[in-house]
């Protein structure tokens, strides 16, 4: 865990990113680079050694603008000592920041989130959820601000069945620097009902293939639906972080099927890890 992601708008919920992903590269000794994404035409950038150069007058103003919003941006007391390298990319913010990221061999993803819902939502989510739904690595999203930032209580979400266990260990390599208290959380709904001892076996199954982590707290959470269950037991236990799972599914599949990460993801007001899993 040592690089550390963090796409910028500018904004203020970019910025509160920032600031978090400063405290952890500072815990961890880990560096940061800061990506923003410029929307170009075409014409005016050049394709050299597969690197987007600018070649117009509107491009190289562009860039310009961009890296001297940089040295005000990046200008702040809560970034001596840690390195952070600034880049500018002409790229779509999703694939672009997919790109970086694999390129550059980044451990996970800081992002803010602006949030959208309802109508507007199923249309078009936010880049923050795109990214969710696309990352290789692990994305925190920052939902409160960082001066409230701490992870002392987890809820890992999820079924336990046992087919992701090199994803929950990817997820745990992450959350363990914190030494946080965990909650291995399986919500019931009368959709996909299961006894109690139904999930406590299936707990047991997993506990068998990760024995290491048998000293988290595992909970059946009954709900009306997943999403309310897991807002509604972080709210119970007043949870830091809640850590999910995507499988990642696009275009019409993703629409038919629905996503209980992204639907977290937009309306949570906590922060939240998710991870990709196969």
């Amino acid at each position: 865990m040592k690089k550390i992601l963090v796409p910028v708008d500018f904004s203020p919920k970019s910025e509160e990113a920032l600031k978090v992903a400063a405290k952890i590269a500072s815990d961890i000794g880990a560096e940061i680079y800061v990506l923003h994404l410029l929307d170009i035409p075409n014409g005016e950038v050049d394709l050299i050694d597969g690197k987007q150069v600018p070649k117009g007058p509107m491009a190289m103003m562009l860039f310009e603008a961009t890296h001297h919003r940089f040295d005000e941006f990046l200008d702040k007391d809560y970034l001596d000592n840690i390195p952070v390298y600034e880049k500018v990319l002409t790229d779509a913010p999703v694939e672009g920041i997919s790109d970086f990221a694999q390129k550059n061999h980044i451990d996970f993803i800081v992002m803010g989130s602006h949030g959208t819902s309802g109508v507007e939502e199923f249309f078009v989510g936010s880049n923050t959820e795109k990214v969710v739904r696309t990352s290789k690595i692990p994305v925190l999203v920052i939902k409160q601000p960082a001066d409230q930032f701490k992870v002392e209580k987890v809820i890992i979400a999820g079924k336990f069945k046992g087919e992701n266990i090199d994803e929950f260990k990817k997820v745990m390599e992450f959350i363990k620097m914190f030494n946080p208290e965990i909650y291995l959380v399986r919500v019931n709904t009368i959709s996909n009902f299961k006894s109690t001892k139904e999930i406590e076996d299936i707990f047991e199954a997993f506990f068998k293939k990760v024995p290491e982590y048998k000293c988290f707290k595992p909970v059946i959470y009954d709900d009306y639906t997943v999403q309310e269950g897991i807002f509604n037991f972080a709210d119970k236990i007043g949870a830091d972080l809640i850590t999910l799972a995507t499988r990642g599914r696009q275009g019409i599949m993703h629409f038919l099927s629905g996503s209980i990460t992204e639907d977290v993801v937009n309306a949570a007001k906590r922060n939240i890890l998710t991870i990709k899993v196969k």
